[in-house]
């Protein structure tokens, strides 16, 4: 498969508290996590939310905020429809660096958060649902409305699909990751 071939690697950020708990019941998506309205809601900061084993899980600040998210979706889908459907994958990236600009945002200093590295093949032979999607979705681009791209569920395709040199502006775990995939910080 092309994407593993050209991706051995794929990359989480996550708080450095959860590692323990992504050892013993894998890594969780949003919506597995956080219950009522916070499974649809932006988030404007991080976020707490109980995970299994009675730990605490922390979800990840958003930047979909009603008014502009909804200026840039299908007219089928609605904000909170589409927040469920991205806060049901884990997001990965293709390269360390990449995780780690992440982790080094402005906005998340003083969060004590972790990279973590997942071997691609590991993840394909688990029967993780890798997706992929040409663009960055969580970008909220400027571009006047009538030039505007709008989202879509159909951007995020299998990786299998993927070709080498294609656009990788997302990479995503369908479902999360189960526990017992091996990982490690780089």
């Amino acid at each position: 498969m092309d994407f593993a071939r050209h991706n051995p690697r794929l990359f989480h950020v996550t708080h450095r508290t959860a590692i323990e708990g992504i050892r013993a019941h894998g890594l969780l998506p949003a919506a597995a996590l956080a219950t009522g309205a916070e499974a649809t809601a932006n988030r404007d900061a991080w976020t707490p939310a109980p995970a299994p084993g009675g730990t605490t899980a922390w979800l990840r600040w958003q930047n979909m905020p009603e008014g502009p998210i909804a200026a840039r979706l299908h007219p089928a889908i609605p904000p909170a429809a589409w927040r469920l459907f991205i806060n049901s994958m884990v997001f990965l990236f293709a390269s360390e660096a990449d995780a780690r600009r992440l982790a080094a945002s402005p906005r998340d200093a003083g969060e004590d958060q972790a990279v973590l590295r997942f071997e691609t093949a590991a993840l394909l032979e688990a029967g993780c649902a890798l997706l992929t999607c040409r663009w960055n979705n969580g970008y909220l681009d400027r571009a006047p409305a009538a030039r505007r791209r709008l989202r879509a569920y159909d951007d995020y395709r299998p990786a299998a699909l993927w070709r080498r040199g294609e656009p990788l502006g997302e990479i995503t775990a369908f479902g999360g990751i189960p526990a017992g995939i091996p990982f490690d910080e780089p």
